[in-house]
Formats: C-alpha cells, structure tokens, sequence
C-alpha cells in the first residue's frame, strides 16, 4: 500500500499543495486559485487535483499538514466570536491601557488598536493571587451566577479567563474554567495559564482574549475541512495544523488553543529555508517569501531560526513562542498609486486573488507589480500556472500608462520600472528590521527567495542590500508548502522563574527543566513518534533591565558560568557592550522538545558536464534598456548545469530572473545558486 502526505499552504491569492510518495520519494507540485470567503473549498479542491495529478487513490493518503491563515485573518478583519473578559476586580481596562507606551512618540494623531473584547463584556469577580502564588483573597464562586446570566443574554461565544499572577498559580482560573464548563458546555473557555505562564499580565490576558475570540471561528473552520474530506470519501484522514513556532499540532489541539496558529502560514516557508541552508551548506540563510499580498522576511543564524521575542498582531500583545517573522504589504498584488504629494507608491493595498491584478482579466482596475513585471517582459502571458492562466499584457500596459506613466509624464516602462523600485524598497526595509537593527550583516547571509513572485525580484533585493549569494528552491511557488511536510511535531514550554543568577542554584534550574521537558513530551506523546530533540533555553538580563535575552543551555547539568558568560557575549553582539560587573538575574525557562514526523523529502543527483539550452529568446527589459533573453525551463535543468544571465528560468509556479553581471548554476539538491559574475 502507498503512502502519501499532502501539505496544503493557503494564501491569499492561491492555495500550494505539496504531495510526496514516501514509497517512490516522488514530489508533485499543484496550485489553484483561493477561495477567501471560505479557504477549506480551494483546499478540499486542490486535494482531489493533486491526487489525480499523482495518479494515486484516496485511500492512498496518510496525512495531511495545513498552513492556515485562518487566524490572521480572523484578527486583522475583526470577523471574530463575540468574546468575553472574566478577571481579578479593578483590571477589566488591562486591554485598553496596555503598557502606556507610545510606539509613535510623535504622532499627535496615533492611536492604540481597540481591544478584541469590548469593555461592555470584560467582568470582573473578586479574587485575588499575589506575586509569589500566595492566595490573597479565595475566589467564591457564587458571584458567578449573575455573570453568566449576563453572558447568555449577551450571546457570548466564547470567554477568556485571566487572573492575576495564574501563571504562578493558576488555582483560580481553574475553578472558573470548571464551573463554567460544566454549566455552560457550549460555550467555549480559554484560560490564560494554558496559552502562557510567563510573567507580564496585559500580554498574558491580550493572548487569552485573542485565543478566544479565534477559537469558534477556527473550530468551525476546521469542522467544515473535516466534513468536506469525509464528503470526498476521505474517512478518518489525519490532519495536522503548522504551528507558529515551525512545528506541527493535530487539529483537535489547533481548535482549542488557535493562538499558536498566528503565523502558520509563513512558518513552513522558513523551516524550509532552514533544510536549504542545511543542504547547501549554507548556515546563515535570510528567507524572502513574496506571494500575491504579502512579503514575509525570517532570519535563520547558524542554522538556528530566530524567535520573536515580543511579537504583536495589529498592534495588540500576543504571547506564545512563534518564530521572528516581518511582514509587510509587498507582493506581486501591491497596488501602485500615487499619493497626495504625487509620489509613487506601492501598497499595501493588494489585488487579491479576487479581482487580482488588471492582467488576469477578472475585473481588476488598479495596476500592481504582476502588472509591472509583465510589461518589462519579466513575465509571460503564459508564465502562471503553467498555461493555465493567461495574461493580458495590453490590460496591463493601460492601466499604468493612464494611472502611473502619464501622470507622471513617465514612459511605460520607466513606470513600471518605478514599481518594482518602490516595492524593493519596502522589502530591503523589511529585511534589514531583522537583520541590521538585531546586529547582525547582511551581506555575511544567502538570501533565500520563494513564493510566486521572491525569485522575480530577488536579484535586485541582494544587489541592494549587497548580498553576494542567491538561493532559489526547486519550487519556489509552493516552498512553504514544501516546508509543512518537513516540519516536525513541536511543543515548548515556558515558565517564569525570577531569581538572581548567582543566588540560584544549579539544580533548582535542572529540576525545573526537567519538569517542563517532561510536560513537552506528554504534549507530543499522542502522536506516538519514535524519539525526542530538546533545546533548552534561560531568559537573562542585567539586574533593572525590563527585557530578556534568550541563552541556549547545553546539554547535561546547568553550567552556572556558562550561563553568565553566554548571556555577556550575546548583549555585547546585539547591542555593543556587556556589564560583567553587574548582576545578572533570570527571568523564565524554555524548553523546546521535537520529533521527527517526515523522512529526508529529496536526495542529492550527481552532477552533469552538458550544457543547457533555452527554450526561446524574448525582450526583457534591465535599467532602462531591452534585452534579447534566453528563457529556459526549470524542469530541463539539472545538477551542473550553468546559465549565465541575462536569462529567465520559467516554471510552474514561479519565475526566477538572472540579471546581466550574475551566473546560476544547479546544485546537486536541484537548487538555483545565483552570484555574480567573477
């Protein structure tokens, strides 16, 4: 009997779907439009197209890995449940005052993103945990009688819970999550304990109010997945769900605690940017996922993916591990507009999927960089989809000759060069966020472009933030894809633990790690994978300072000067000096477990001595002048090949342009490495 895994990646202009054949180590590669007003269409669609495509039956396919942006959306639409607030009397405002600072010093007009949970539904109940877990005053739980009476009246969905210092001890929030789960079971209850306990109460209660203003919303979302395969004739099919930490969870877990889902979309883009670096040897990587409406930027440093430390979704807190992702409005759907001042602009605004941009011939009016690329000979008419999808470079060439090139007194192709200039810019900024301004040099990094439109503009992009090295994937297009089926099972977990470095002791620290490993490890038990990975990290800072650095523990007992040393040479690398003499204190504790869930997906091919030939010649346009370009096939490419540019390497799912000074050879992974020429 076969066995077969898909990994589904929604976006927001198409759905990518990766299917591998564990008993032939065949890849197969497929993309349709999405469906946005209900993401589980396309996916269910794509799933019966790939298996045909791969000419393998229903009962062929073992598991499926889903990147979702079910959440993100959800978040950014306000399209949420109607969600209740339950907390510790006189801190019901905790989500409007949030940490009274002021992102935008002097912007007179900024104001602070209005809380998920409006202060009509945010109650209060007397109770009341000190600091240390020391219970101040004992919850009664008769005052919850009259609060839920309210809670029905007001049709309320779902309820957070979030009380002072629960994550110390969370006796109190466990009770109520009893009591009204037990009256109340169709009413969903996240308590903040289970989704953080880490210090901090407005980050811990804006998680718990997000997870709960999600959690319907994605628990129906994934019932309508689960109907729609047992419809297919796909009974009782594993479906797991991308973590925003770069591991997987089942969808039963995804449905309950969906704030871990945040950043599952992108997450699989990076941990395939990960096992490229890995194969190409390569172990500083920045990846450059640019789809239809987004750009998305990650840093990985000797092959270890950064962690946001803070992270934030539309301005408000979220606490959960998630990897250190930027995102901004840049893809190949960006709307170019000029402004007031008559300056060019390019997005955020996007396309979409629908009506797309003017080329696709669905109704779009606005020109966007697809519009560009396509006029400047970039792009095909048959480029997308392999044929599939046919542009219409006149509609294209209208829409920015009336809304950019006259305006502006600019020729056509001088406007749409202006648009990929725009738009380039907007993502050098992004990736120098992560790079630049965290201490580190770009240029020591590969660059590492995927998504639909990242190999289109990556040349430019390195040229810009003087990147001398260039790794394209075998399938850029569905790359995150890619990186769901390479993902492992993944927890972690984190515990606030306060206490001066050289006042602890060594097996306090050994014993509290080993707890939370062993909480990890339930946590994947269900799973019944063979073996566990365990990364352990501590939390330090200077003794007065309000922020941590995370410092990886090695194996074995606690090493108390390690520790110290480790934390001085990381705050002298991000921030230029280190205090040996002050006092180092420990914050909180994080255990990291894995387990391998997915085989190695390729195997490397011995290299060839021939030459390859391009498939035609057409006019490309490079700084202001055409160029006759060869254009080849990617799928007639193979290890050892070589093609020096100007060239363009045409695929299915994407488009990787070689500039006139840079050479591209295939290595033996199948993977484009572009630099420039010696």
């Amino acid at each position: 009997m076969m066995s077969v895994r898909i990994a589904i990646d929604t976006g927001g202009t198409f759905t990518d779907l990766v299917l591998f054949n564990t008993n032939t180590d065949r890849l197969v590669f497929h993309k349709v439009p999405s469906t946005p007003e209900d993401p589980s269409t396309a996916l269910v669609q794509g799933i019966m197209e790939i298996i045909k495509i791969a000419g393998v039956q229903n009962e062929d396919v073992q598991l499926l890995i889903h990147g979702t942006t079910v959440a993100t959306n959800t978040i950014l639409q306000r399209k949420g449940a109607r969600a209740a607030l339950i907390t510790t009397a006189g801190f019901r405002d905790v989500l409007q005052i949030q940490r009274q600072d002021r992102p935008q010093l002097y912007n007179m007009r900024a104001r602070r993103t209005p809380a998920l949970i409006s202060r009509a539904h945010r109650y209060e109940i007397k109770e009341r945990m000190l600091f240390d877990g020391t219970v101040d005053s004992k919850i009664e739980v008769d005052q919850l009688h009259d609060l839920i009476s309210e809670v029905k009246k007001q049709g309320i969905e779902s309820i957070a819970v979030g009380f002072l210092h629960s994550h110390i001890n969370p006796s109190h929030e466990q009770v109520v999550g009893e009591w009204i789960r037990a009256r109340c079971p169709e009413i969903s209850v996240c308590l903040s304990h289970e989704l953080s306990r880490e210090e901090g109460e407005y980050e811990r209660f804006s998680t718990c109010a997000m997870n709960a203003y999600v959690q319907p919303v994605m628990a129906r979302y994934l019932n309508r997945i689960s109907l729609a395969l047992s419809n297919a004739a796909f009974n009782d099919l594993p479906l797991y769900v991308m973590r925003s930490n770069g591991g997987v969870m089942s969808a039963s877990e995804a449905a309950v605690q969906c704030v871990h889902t945040i950043l599952s979309g992108p997450a699989g883009g990076v941990v395939a940017g990960l096992k490229m670096g890995l194969h190409a040897g390569k172990p500083h990587i920045i990846t450059a996922d640019m789809g239809g409406t987004s750009f998305d930027v990650a840093m990985i440093h000797d092959h270890t993916i950064a962690f946001a430390r803070d992270a934030e979704i539309d301005g408000l807190a979220l606490k959960a591990p998630m990897l250190d992702i930027h995102t901004v409005g840049a893809g190949g759907g960006s709307i170019a507009w000029i402004d007031s001042g008559g300056a060019l602009r390019v997005g955020p605004q996007s396309a979409g999927a629908d009506p797309g941009p003017v080329c696709y011939g669905q109704g779009g009016m606005a020109p966007t960089v697809t519009d560009a690329n396509l006029i400047l000979g970039r792009l095909a008419p048959d480029t997308i989809l392999g044929g599939a999808m046919v542009l219409d470079p006149d509609a294209a060439r209208d829409a920015i000759s009336s809304k950019i090139a006259n305006p502006l007194n600019l020729s056509l192709e001088a406007a749409a060069e202006g648009i990929i200039r725009v738009v380039n810019a907007s993502m050098t900024a992004a990736i120098r966020k992560l790079t630049v301004e965290r201490g580190f040099d770009p240029r020591k990094f590969t660059l590492a472009p995927f998504g639909g439109a990242g190999p289109l503009h990556a040349a430019e992009l390195a040229q810009d933030m003087d990147i001398h090295h260039i790794i394209v994937p075998i399938a850029p297009g569905v790359t995150s894809a890619v990186g769901l089926l390479s993902s492992n099972m993944r927890s972690d977990r984190i515990r606030t633990y306060v206490r001066l470095l050289n006042q602890t002791q060594a097996k306090d620290i050994d014993d509290l790690l080993y707890e939370l490993q062993s909480q990890a490890e339930t946590d994947l038990s269900a799973a019944s994978l063979a073996s566990y990975t365990c990364r352990r990290y501590a939390g330090l800072r200077y003794f007065g300072q309000g922020y941590d650095l995370p410092v990886e523990i090695s194996e074995g007992e606690v090493d108390m000067v390690a520790l110290e040393t480790g934390f001085n040479a990381e705050h002298q690398r991000q921030y230029g000096f280190a205090r040996d003499d002050q006092q180092v204190q420990l914050v909180n504790l994080w255990v990291s477990v894995e387990s391998e869930m997915t085989d190695q997906l390729m195997s490397p091919s011995d290299p060839v001595n021939t030459e390859p030939s391009p498939a035609y010649t057409r006019p490309v346009y490079f700084s202001g002048s055409w160029h006759d370009t060869p254009i080849f096939r990617r799928d007639h490419l193979t290890a050892g090949h070589t093609v020096c540019g100007p060239a363009i390497v045409e695929q299915l799912d994407s488009t990787t342009l070689i500039w006139p000074d840079q050479t591209a050879e295939v290595n033996t992974w199948g993977q484009l490495e572009i630099e420039k020429e010696k």
